[in-house]
């Protein structure tokens, strides 16, 4: 395990060296995507600095940004000023027609998409006050919008609403380490007009509050249904794709028949969704991976010094009292997974957040489509790899000119 000081691949403080794992193969790495979703959505979300001018996103240097700079991923993005703690509240809003005040609870650069369900863990006294005030006053909402990765207080102007289904207050079961934990479905998506009250994220006195107006379709009449049928055939190519080429983290082959990307529940969100955790399992299938080539780097290193491994316990190391190679090898490990988990990382953020703020079903269908030419184009390359490798190692070394 790594103690970083900034993002998933800063400077390396100390080292802990655990017991080897027992994973089999690399088979064990691969993820059933629906399952996997489903529980991220039954487990409660523990909500601390998400909200904060501090630790969250991915920290980028300079020449991390000229690395990645093939795709200017944030000019995708409508966003609201950056929060500016001097300006004035405005205590009695004029309000247009169609506009509502709700309250804004940023909770990260994590895409909250439309008809999914989450679980919150709430404890900070600002948002007891917030939920407090969605019950009392009935409507039973908020607004939650991307944050900025790299630029804490800017927000998505196009943002999910949460509808509190159920609350349950747990204060006394964890001595008030948690006051309630909340169930809840987005419901819709919104337009943030403007924040109200910057000044409570400086001081942290209360909740945001914004002006918002119903972010709706332009389209929600047409008939999409020769679009949406291409879109699922596509997904169940990836889907067998995958399999084909054996990839560490696919889709499970039994989603394929429940698979539809029509308006409405289980529909085009849905899918959206699953994809959406496809893209953050390779997120975390690479950090894993790090861990991994890390442990075993160190457990030569301690074996071959005479330390006896074992008993199963867990050997912490000072970074600085390493040997000169093993810090430069760790610092190559580091660098090579930071350049790969930048793309990772933008690629499972950003298309999310421009779905999620397209007035269009049709547009999105196209964008989404996109996304799969992508897939498609990467697993293809992979597969004609594997023939090739395949190929040569048949005996006589013939080649096989197939490339199913």
């Amino acid at each position: 395990m790594l103690s970083r000081r900034r993002g998933l691949a800063g400077d390396v403080d100390a080292v802990t060296v655990s017991p080897r794992a027992t994973r089999s193969s690399s088979r064990a790495r691969v993820v059933g995507v629906a399952a996997r979703r489903r529980a991220a959505e039954r487990h409660p979300r523990d909500v601390r600095r998400w909200n904060d001018e501090e630790g969250f996103g991915y920290e980028t240097s300079a020449d991390d940004e000229e690395d990645d700079a093939t795709k200017d991923w944030m000019s995708g993005v409508t966003w609201l000023p950056k929060m500016n703690p001097t300006k004035a509240t405005e205590e009695d809003p004029a309000l247009a027609e169609g506009e509502m005040v709700l309250p804004m609870f940023p909770l990260g650069s994590h895409v909250y998409l439309p008809e999914t369900e989450h679980v919150l863990n709430i404890f900070e006294p600002r948002y007891r006050a917030m939920y407090s005030d969605i019950l009392f006053n009935g409507s039973r909402r908020f607004v939650v919008p991307m944050c900025a990765p790299q630029e804490p207080g800017v927000f998505a102007s196009v943002a999910s609403v949460f509808y509190l289904d159920d609350l349950k207050e747990v204060s006394e079961q964890t001595n008030d380490a948690v006051k309630f934990v909340c169930s809840h479905t987005v419901i819709e998506r919104v337009r943030v007009k403007r924040v109200l009250n910057d000044a409570v994220w400086g001081d942290r006195s209360s909740y945001l509050k914004v002006v918002t107006e119903k972010f709706e379709d332009c389209d929600e009449d047409e008939d999409f249904s020769n679009k949406e049928t291409a879109l699922v055939e596509r997904f169940k190519q990836i889907i067998d794709m995958q399999t084909k080429v054996d990839e560490p983290v696919r889709f499970t082959g039994d989603l394929s028949e429940t698979l539809s990307a029509k308006r409405g529940k289980d529909g085009f969100w849905r899918m959206v969704s699953l994809w959406q955790s496809l893209l953050q399992s390779r997120v975390q299938s690479k950090e894993g991976e790090l861990s991994q080539n890390v442990q075993t780097l160190l457990r030569g290193y301690l074996e071959k010094t005479g330390v006896d491994l074992q008993d199963g316990r867990q050997i912490q190391l000072e970074f600085a009292s390493l040997p000169d190679n093993i810090k430069a090898e760790l610092a190559r490990m580091q660098e090579e997974y930071k350049d790969e988990c930048v793309v990772l990382l933008n690629e499972a953020i950003y298309p999310f957040q421009y779905l999620v703020q397209k007035d269009s079903h049709a547009e999105r269908l196209d964008y989404f489509g996109e996304l799969m030419e992508q897939e498609e184009k990467r697993l293809a390359a992979k597969n004609m790899l594997r023939n090739m490798f395949s190929s040569s190692d048949s005996p006589g070394g013939e080649t096989d000119s197939s490339t199913d």
